[in-house]
């Protein structure tokens, strides 16, 4: 090769790096942007922003896959399912190392009511991270949901041997074997999650409804109550459960 030769590539490498230093510092500024656009209730503004990254950051495979699962995690807070599924998958198929890519786009596809698919995205996310106690949650739920009942409870009791102060663990035992019969068994299990994390609405919900299928209402009815204090809404809602369950 000729020196004008050697030259020209060296030239050609430099216009490269610059080109990629450039597009980080814009995606910087970007995130930036809809980080504070989200703050402010701006949502579409946000995601716009993210969106922008991925297509000046597209030869940065890395930084344009961070911008799909950001923009994803707005729609899946949003309930725009659909659009976040199809955001988390942009971004895995850029980066199909990332976990919580694959955790959020099972989360999205179980509010689809896609089980089967929400499943095997949840495994993938465990497979990448087998310490990622969301996604190993999030699969026995799945279970729960497809009717496996068995499966979430090994699922649970794994996570509970593995991680005996993850609340949400016990919680979601105790549903299941509210679910399989097992009422009795459950109780103990919804006291310890609660022990574990008292402002968690959903665990004193799910701790009436299992002393409703055992028949005892007023049980149910102190849960209720208790629940008032931290989501009246919720509470209201059981109150009526409770209700229909008395007639």
């Amino acid at each position: 090769m000729s020196i004008l030769g050697s030259l020209g590539l060296l030239l050609s490498f430099s216009a490269i790096a610059q080109t990629s230093t450039d597009a980080a510092r814009e995606a910087q500024r970007l995130t930036r942007v809809a980080q504070v656009a989200q703050q402010e209730g701006r949502y579409d503004d946000a995601i716009k922003a993210y969106q922008t990254i991925a297509v000046v950051a597209a030869r940065e495979p890395r930084i344009a896959a961070a911008a799909h699962l950001n923009a994803g995690n707005i729609y899946l807070a949003r309930g725009n399912y659909e659009e976040a599924v199809a955001a988390f998958q942009r971004s895995i198929k850029l980066d199909a190392s990332s976990a919580e890519a694959q955790n959020n786009l099972g989360e999205a596809l179980g509010e689809l009511k896609q089980y089967p698919r929400a499943l095997e995205a949840f495994q993938q996310a465990v497979g990448l991270d087998g310490g990622f106690l969301k996604a190993r949650y999030n699969m026995g739920v799945t279970y729960d949901h497809l009717g496996q009942l068995k499966y979430s409870e090994f699922v649970y009791r794994l996570l509970i041997r593995d991680h005996p102060d993850f609340a949400l663990a016990y919680d979601g035992l105790a549903v299941s074997l509210s679910k399989s019969g097992r009422a009795r068994d459950a109780i103990p299990l919804h006291q310890k999650a609660i022990s574990l994390e008292q402002k968690d609405a959903s665990f004193y919900y799910n701790f009436a409804v299992s002393y409703l299928v055992l028949g005892e209402f007023k049980k149910a009815q102190e849960q209720q109550q208790k629940l008032h204090d931290l989501d009246p809404e919720m509470a209201e809602h059981l109150a009526t459960v409770i209700a229909k369950h008395q007639r």
